[in-house]
């Protein structure tokens, strides 16, 4: 399942109301690669975290008691193979004042009309007011609709300046403990080599290999090591020496630790979404492009979804503009520009002869060519 389209707002009608839309109050739309650009404070992370709320909110992991606000409204567009879903939730003090599901128009819950139908099936429900109908249970203990449970449990967070997490080890890397699943979390990353290593054998470490290899890294083997009861990762580089997790520099960490992620869910065809904060920090510039190609040919036209953040200019002109979702902020919206809601704008950049990094600083994205002049260059 991936997620299309999107519409937000926060506090509605109060003075910090604050709210997602694409142009002209059209959706902000997603593709399975979206690179979110903006000037400061225009609602980059922001954006990632109302994704990664209503992850938590149809996985279960939060209930409206969690909620970042305690007013909001969410609309939402999903597909899954050929079926379009359209999911609006709306809350107001936590209590759901509104919750809507329909897959190709056709209503399959509707909440305040006592609408769910479960294999074409008109069923009864009761359920709290703070609780979600979509990520309740059927008679027999199974979710009404579990897709969009395993897509709120498939999303991951990573931060890629994060330093703090290459220098813990875990005690048991066959297992996850606790409930976070985010690949920041060592237990998290060591687990996935070690159940990718068990699935797919050689295939899996030679997947990660020729990554780190086509980014300068002269990565020969990859394994888990143990120092005083306690695991890591480590690398051999050259076929000669070895340097462990705690040893790595910041750049080769995040990297390894990306291509071990995209290496499992691409070979096990994962249902994948994941949200990437300042993308490429710690790698030069010949590593931010080369990083780039690999992520855009690895997740394009597959089950894996991410969404990034960067301020790096390097970044930006490596990632397509059909990937980019460029956001200004007016007074209390995120006004999303994308390649759906704006795509004659995004095509006519390419005779300006501009670096990508330049559709966002000259505002072309705004106005096109009708917002070019002199001071622009």
């Amino acid at each position: 399942m991936i997620i299309r389209a999107l519409k937000y707002t926060r506090y509605a009608g109060e003075p910090r109301e604050w709210s997602i839309v694409g142009k002209d109050d059209d959706f902000a739309y997603f593709d399975n690669i979206n690179l979110l650009i903006g000037k400061n404070a225009s609602g980059k992370s922001r954006t990632l975290n109302v994704i990664r709320e209503i992850a938590n909110l149809l996985s279960g992991r939060i209930n409206l008691k969690q909620a970042f606000s305690p007013s909001e409204f969410f609309e939402l567009l999903f597909t899954e193979g050929e079926s379009s879903y359209k999911y609006i939730l709306s809350f107001k003090d936590r209590v759901v004042t509104d919750e809507i599901l329909t897959i190709n128009g056709k209503v399959l819950l509707d909440r305040n009309k006592k609408i769910l139908i479960s294999s074409d099936n008109n069923v009864s429900f009761e359920t709290k007011d703070y609780e979600l109908v979509i990520t309740s249970d059927n008679a027999e203990g199974k979710p009404y609709f579990d897709s969009f449970i395993l897509w709120g449990q498939s999303l991951k967070n990573y931060l890629f300046a994060n330093q703090l997490e290459k220098n813990r080890l875990v005690k048991d890397y066959t297992q996850i403990d606790g409930d976070d699943q985010d690949i920041d979390d060592p237990d998290v990353l060591i687990y996935t080599f070690h159940k990718g290593r068990e699935e797919f054998g050689e295939e899996f470490i030679s997947d990660i290999i020729s990554g780190m290899q086509d980014l300068g890294y002269y990565v020969s083997d990859i394994d888990i090591q143990e120092t005083d009861g306690w695991y890591g990762l480590f690398i051999e580089e050259e076929g000669e020496y070895t340097v462990s997790q705690r040893e790595m520099s910041q750049g080769m960490f995040r990297a390894l630790s990306l291509f071990i992620m995209l290496g499992y869910a691409r070979l096990s065809n994962m249902s994948f979404c994941l949200l990437i904060d300042d993308m490429g920090e710690g790698l030069d510039f010949d590593s931010s492009k080369k990083m780039m190609d690999i992520v855009i040919k690895k997740v394009s036209n597959s089950n894996m979804q991410f969404f990034m953040t960067t301020n790096d200019r390097h970044i930006m002109n490596q990632i397509p503009l059909r990937y980019w979702s460029v956001i200004d902020r007016k007074y209390n919206k995120s006004i999303f520009y994308d390649y759906s809601n704006s795509k004659d704008t995004f095509e006519d950049f390419k005779y300006t002869g501009l670096n990508n990094f330049d559709f966002l600083t000259t505002d072309f994205y705004r106005k096109g060519f009708g917002i070019m002049d002199e001071d622009n260059y």
